[in-house]
């Protein structure tokens, strides 16, 4: 049999377990397609078990490269714009706030340790109140995702489609990707919330 009629066949398989969906899935499929903004970065769509359609982007693709890198400890290099941005941001109950930023990163500088310098507020809920202080902070990405329970890209409803969003140690702990037309990061911001 020929590369042309396997093509055909499997085109016309796909067509065939199209028309049988139930209406909503292929109503599902239509509004899905017509809400997609760029209908070039569509890789392909992933019907799910409970019937509804889902449009996986060349950017969604990208990401979940990225998370499965991620976790399993492999470089991360790749997936980053040179000159990118990390934004860091920890909320403790006994510390408070401390947030810091650096700007134009390799992008082989994540799979390393990267010194920024980050600011606490000392304005904890949970202990007494301590004077605001300035100090470097080595940040270890590595380190930091090492007490994770899962590695999910949870679908928002209202999410700009250039900013991913990572969970990780339930919702208290994820990564917010902001990606560029190249499909790479641009930014990235660890954030980690005390839910106490």
């Amino acid at each position: 049999m020929t590369i042309t009629k396997l093509t055909n066949l499997t085109l016309l398989g796909l067509i065939t377990i199209f028309i049988s969906c139930k209406n909503s899935t292929r109503n599902n499929v239509i509004n899905n397609l017509e809400k997609a903004t760029d209908k070039k970065q569509i890789e392909k769509i992933v019907i799910t078990d409970n019937s509804t359609a889902k449009i996986q982007t060349k950017a969604n693709l990208r990401i979940s490269k990225f998370v499965k890198n991620l976790e399993s400890g492999k470089n991360l290099s790749s997936f980053f714009y040179e000159n990118w941005i990390l934004i860091y941001h920890k909320d403790n109950r006994c510390d408070g706030s401390t947030d810091g930023q650096i700007s134009n990163l390799k992008s082989t500088e994540i799979d390393s340790i990267i010194t920024l310098q980050v600011k606490n507020d000392g304005e904890g809920w949970a202990c007494d109140k301590t004077k605001p202080k300035k100090y470097n902070l080595n940040f270890d990405l590595r380190k930091q995702i090492e007490n994770w329970d899962r590695f999910e890209i949870p679908n928002y409803g209202n999410q700009d489609k250039d900013i991913i969003y990572v969970n990780g140690a339930g919702e208290s702990d994820y990564l917010k990707i902001y990606i560029n037309s190249a499909d790479l990061i641009v930014k990235m911001e660890y954030r980690s919330e005390d839910p106490g």
